[in-house]
């Protein structure tokens, strides 16, 4: 009958169909779409958490920066020509100190916080305070420095370069004032117009780094949709060549030796038993699982021995060293049933207890009827899980059959 089912499995026609999958695929990132129409306002759009941090990183380097000219030009202006009222230069040093480290601790603790409005006008009013003293402390030169032009940074910040235009009118219009009041001369007043060139420049670099970095984001989602479809098509794929090699081969030979019942059902059996472990396989959360490795093993002794396990494994586990001992111990129970019980029933029952997986091997035939032997028995199982710190214990009754039970923790 082996030779006539080897024949059957080879027979012409009971090839593998050739099928053409096509890999799925999807539409595109909907991200993409306000990117590519440009409808996403620039005080909306907002880029990673990673590049958020570091231009708030750039506002506070450049904040920084523009305090320290200020120091030096005070520190000029204060030992070569100190102007009569000194206190608004000592005023507009000491909100400049407070400002510049205010702004750190906000980006540090309040990043949201710094990329909204109220921040943005609060802003306005420091730096173009700032901006003003001057001409109030009544200096023949401007001391502020770069400091003022920090509040393009700011604006870039709240909303990319429509947000830096908006800080680059106000500064704007303030020092174009300040140069007239302090009669600096038109082309020196004229001048004011770097703060709409910086304020494009700056608004335009952080847009675009929101711009490439939204479409990275969009990009690195749509891989992982394109591979997730791969990965769900493959898996698909598997599952319908599995059943093709297993289930359609195994249903061709039983009714190919459908005169042979003993054999037919020894194939009916071990197809069961293989979609029973295929599906404990794909329903277990662990990659390597108890339930299903016990399945195999027990799967193995009915090959081998031509006999019948019925078998209950209540609960699953990923595998360990523990459970490996286990199992092994009950491959040899189970053998030892196959061949020496005499028994046409035997059953593989396990369950977890109190943090022990326990496996229960029994059958109905003659149990040991010599203690010397059931002692050797006992002797070998024990060694098996003796390592890990597992128990076996073997109950039988003459005539009535053997219970082994083996017991480690899980």
């Amino acid at each position: 009958m082996g030779t006539d089912r080897g024949a059957a499995l080879r027979s012409p026609g009971f090839g593998r169909d050739t099928i053409q999958r096509p890999i799925p695929t999807s539409k595109a990132h909907p991200a993409l779409e306000p990117l590519a129409s440009g409808s996403m306002s620039s005080f909306s759009k907002r880029g990673s958490p990673e590049l958020e941090a570091t231009l708030r990183r750039m506002v506070v380097v450049f904040r920084f920066l523009g305090l320290i000219w200020m120091l030096i030009l005070v520190a000029v202006t204060m030992v070569a020509n100190p102007p009569p009222r000194t206190w608004i230069v000592w005023g507009a040093v000491a909100l400049a100190v407070v400002w510049t480290f205010l702004t750190w601790l906000v980006a540090k603790t309040r990043p949201g916080f710094m990329a909204g409005w109220w921040w943005f006008t609060f802003d306005s009013l420091a730096m173009l305070a700032i901006g003003a003293a001057s001409v109030a402390a009544g200096a023949d030169e401007l001391f502020h420095g770069g400091l003022p032009l920090s509040l393009v940074f700011t604006g870039s910040l709240l909303g990319g370069l429509p947000g830096s235009l908006i800080a680059a009118v106000l500064l704007g219009v303030e020092q174009f004032a300040v140069h007239v009041i302090a009669d600096l001369g038109a082309v020196r007043a004229a001048g004011s117009v770097i703060f709409f060139v910086v304020g494009a420049i700056v608004g335009w670099t952080f847009d675009k780094l929101r711009d490439y970095d939204l479409a990275r984001q969009a990009a690195q989602d749509e891989l992982a949709k394109e591979q997730a479809a791969v990965v769900l098509h493959e898996e698909r794929a598997a599952l319908a060549d599995r059943l093709h090699d297993s289930v359609l081969q195994t249903l061709h030979a039983i009714r190919m030796g459908a005169d042979d019942p003993g054999q037919s059902r020894y194939l009916a059996r071990r197809q069961e038993r293989e979609l029973r472990r295929n599906i404990e396989e794909w329903r277990s959360e662990f990659r390597e699982s108890f339930r299903a490795n016990l399945m195999a093993v027990r799967d193995e002794i009915e090959d081998t021995h031509r006999v019948e396990i019925e078998a209950v494994i209540r609960d699953d586990a990923q595998m360990n060293p523990n459970l490996s001992a286990a199992i092994e111990a009950a491959r040899e129970a189970m053998a030892n049933a196959a061949k020496h019980s005499g028994s046409p029933n035997i059953t593989l029952y396990s369950e977890f207890v109190n943090g022990h997986a326990q496996i229960h091997v029994r059958d109905s035939g003659s149990g040991f009827v010599d203690d010397g032997m059931r002692n050797r028995v006992h002797e070998r199982l024990a060694r098996r899980v003796e390592g890990v710190g597992g128990l076996v214990e073997i109950d039988t009754v003459p005539d009535s059959g053997t219970e082994v039970t083996i017991t480690v923790g899980k």
